[in-house]
């Protein structure tokens, strides 16, 4: 954990010298941009979270609405499994067998975006940080339910959380857009009665196209 609270201050860092340079140097005739991305990044729970899920996998849409003021939308998933032993009755006979919980979320996440540009529309460096709410669709599925058998351990439910970003993004040859990031989501879920702790960091990539 140390080591990434490491890496999200150096970004920090990063960012607030390029805002302060773009600031200075940008026009205010800079045209609008829009942006899609589609990215993966690795989660690190948090130390007291025991349930990390995989992931997430995202796509992002943004554009600026102001000089270097933008909005995003970021959809994502992200999925973990837990192996247990279930049972099955052929006469009187009892047979376990190995069964799987699927653990997954949809991720809906909003942010106010600054993301400054330092260069040219040919090639350009736009550090970014975000902040927003954050939207989930989270559940448990069993394997046993795709074999027509009950769960009692299937559930779903709709959570709120907070998500905060911020990384390095660069433009080339003008409509190429890449980057890398750090985020933390604050996210828990109640399934089955039962709180579950998905917070956490993650680093990741993107990759996608600037207009």
């Amino acid at each position: 954990m140390k080591v990434f609270m490491k890496i999200s201050f150096i970004m920090a860092a990063v960012f607030a010298v390029s805002f302060n340079y773009a600031y200075a140097q940008e026009s205010k005739s800079r045209s609008n941009d829009s942006w899609f991305l589609a990215g993966y990044s690795y989660t690190f729970p948090d130390s007291g979270a025991m349930e990390g899920l995989q992931g997430p996998a995202t796509i992002t849409i943004g554009g600026d609405l102001w000089r270097f003021i933008g909005l995003e939308l970021t959809l994502g998933g992200r999925w973990d499994t837990q192996n247990y032993t279930s049972s099955s009755n052929i006469g009187d006979i009892n047979i376990p067998y190995e069964a799987t919980n699927i653990l997954w979320s949809f991720d809906m996440k909003p942010y106010l975006i600054l993301q400054p540009k330092l260069g040219v529309d040919m090639i350009s460096l736009r550090p970014y940080f975000g902040i927003g709410p954050s939207f989930h669709f989270t559940g448990i599925n069993s394997t046993e339910e795709f074999l027509g058998k009950s769960s009692k351990d299937s559930a779903s439910s709709f959570d709120v959380g907070v998500s905060v970003k911020a990384g390095l993004r660069l433009q080339a040859i003008k409509f190429l857009f890449v980057g890398v990031g750090t985020e933390y989501l604050y996210h828990q879920a109640k399934l089955n009665n039962k709180t579950y702790n998905f917070s956490g960091w993650t680093v990741g990539a993107e990759v996608g196209f600037i207009w």
